[in-house]
Order: C-alpha cells, then sequence, then structure tokens
C-alpha cells in the first residue's frame, strides 16, 4: 500500500508518462465539444461553489475525482494529500496535465473507471470518491458505483452530482454522451445496490428546470450559451441558493447524493 506523502508523490510521478501538449494539441482541443462546454461552465464559479457548499465538509484527503474534466472542480483540491483525477477522454486529460503540472500531489490519468484496471488504484487508499455530472455517461452504471466502492478504503465516501428527470434528455445531453437521467428514487436504488448506504439525497438548480427543457427539448441548441451561463451564475443563482438553503425543493436540474460504503 502506498500510505506516506513522500511515497504519492513518488509513485504520481512515475504515473505521469503522457506528454504535455504541444500548443497545437491544445488549440486543437479547445474545439473539441466536450472541453469547449467544460470551458463554460468554468466561467460560472457561483454556481461551481454553490455544488461544492453541498460536499466540501464530506471530502477526505486522499482523493478519487472521476470524470476531472478539465479540472473546474480539481482545483479546489490542491491541499489534499493525493488527487487522482481520472478521465476517459484524452483532451480533458491532456488539459489537466498542463493545468497542474506544478502539483506533485495531483495524477491526471487517462482511465476508464469502468475497466478493471481501475482497480489498481487501490493501492493508493482513497478515502472519498468525487463523481461529479459523470455516471450519466457510463453505460452499466451500477458495475462503475461497484468498482468505484472496490476501490475506496474502509468507510469511504462517494459524492455524486448526476442530472434529474429523463422527460429533460435533449440536445446536450446527447451531444456530450449522456445514456441517462436519474431520479432520487433511482439514483438511491443504484447506490444501495452496489453497497452503498445513502446518507444524504436531495434536488437542486430547480428554476433551472424551464429553461434547459427550452434550450434542450424545444430549440434543440448544440452548445451551452455562455451568455445564458454567465447571466443565470451572476443573477440568479445567488438567489436560488439562499432559497434552497431554507427549503429544499421537490424538483431540480441535477441530484446530489452524499453515500458511505456500507460495510455489513
Amino acid at each position: 500500500m502506498i500510505r506516506t506523502r513522500t511515497e504519492c508523490a513518488e509513485r504520481l510521478s512515475q504515473d505521469r508518462t503522457i506528454p504535455l501538449s504541444t500548443p497545437e494539441r491544445a488549440d486543437q482541443y479547445h474545439r473539441d465539444p466536450i472541453v469547449r462546454d467544460l470551458e463554460i461552465m468554468a466561467k460560472a464559479t457561483n454556481y461551481r461553489n454553490w455544488i461544492l457548499s453541498h460536499y466540501f465538509g464530506f471530502i477526505g484527503k486522499r482523493v478519487l475525482e472521476i470524470g476531472a474534466g478539465i479540472g473546474n472542480y480539481t482545483e479546489v483540491l490542491t491541499d489534499r494529500e493525493v488527487v487522482i483525477a481520472i478521465d476517459n477522454h484524452e483532451p480533458c486529460v491532456d488539459y489537466l496535465r498542463d493545468r497542474f503540472k506544478g502539483h506533485k500531489n495531483i495524477a491526471p490519468l487517462k482511465m476508464d473507471i469502468s475497466s478493471s484496471l481501475s482497480l489498481t488504484l487501490r493501492e493508493y487508499e482513497l478515502d472519498t470518491a468525487i463523481c461529479l455530472n459523470v455516471l450519466e455517461h457510463i453505460y452499466d452504471d451500477i458495475e462503475a458505483l461497484r468498482t468505484i466502492r472496490a476501490i475506496l478504503s474502509k468507510y469511504g465516501k462517494i459524492i455524486l452530482l448526476v442530472p434529474a428527470f429523463q422527460f429533460l434528455y435533449g440536445s446536450i445531453d446527447r451531444l456530450v454522451g449522456h445514456h441517462r437521467r436519474y431520479t432520487k428514487n433511482e439514483i438511491n436504488k443504484k447506490l444501495n445496490s452496489a453497497g452503498f448506504e445513502v446518507n444524504d439525497i436531495f434536488y437542486m438548480n430547480s428554476i433551472a428546470v424551464l429553461a434547459w427543457f427550452v434550450n434542450n427539448r424545444i430549440l434543440n441548441i448544440k452548445e451551452e450559451s455562455f451568455g445564458q451561463v454567465l447571466l443565470y451564475d451572476r443573477r440568479v443563482v445567488p438567489v436560488l441558493r439562499k432559497i434552497e438553503e431554507i427549503m429544499r425543493p421537490p424538483f431540480g436540474l441535477s441530484v446530489v447524493a452524499i453515500a458511505s460504503k456500507n460495510m455489513r
């Protein structure tokens, strides 16, 4: 097992085997639709901080971030002992390697959580798995959850954010490779089936349901609107966050879930 910070740093340096991107490759990746969508969402700082407010107190010292994308959430984990930031989309992994090349405790790896190879991560004794807007991309989501449970150390936690309600499935979902959207009941059952005990689960971002339906089911947009994202983030999110902190909504654009590894 790899336990000490020094051991982690040495092993993580060995895992950095993919060269950093050239300017030409970086330019190519900025044209990638997934990277481009993540870059738009990176500007939604109020929304990101709202999401993090639900989770931050549950994040341990040794973190597995699944589907790390371009590091929009990884950047708040730089003080952790070790962060294994995996993604199966090569442009994202290359982006992560450039962005966090000065952080020896962060290892961006090209890896699919559905692959048996991911079980090798058990040697890092990871206590927290962060999976934000990722599970919906995985065909066999229950098996992926079982793999995450197998990777986590005893009493480890999983932190989930998934898109809500299948009737909202639309153009952006198809473009970025979503297989499904979830209800609270569905994600609760899948977590239990995979061997987790749900600590908390709820909907968030209620007002966005209408906008998402119009944009993705009626207008069939092909890319998030930077202007809409910024306007919503600056004008709506601060107010909506205060409202939903007082009273959790009965519906929302996303499902938030926090679960612990069931040791029974």
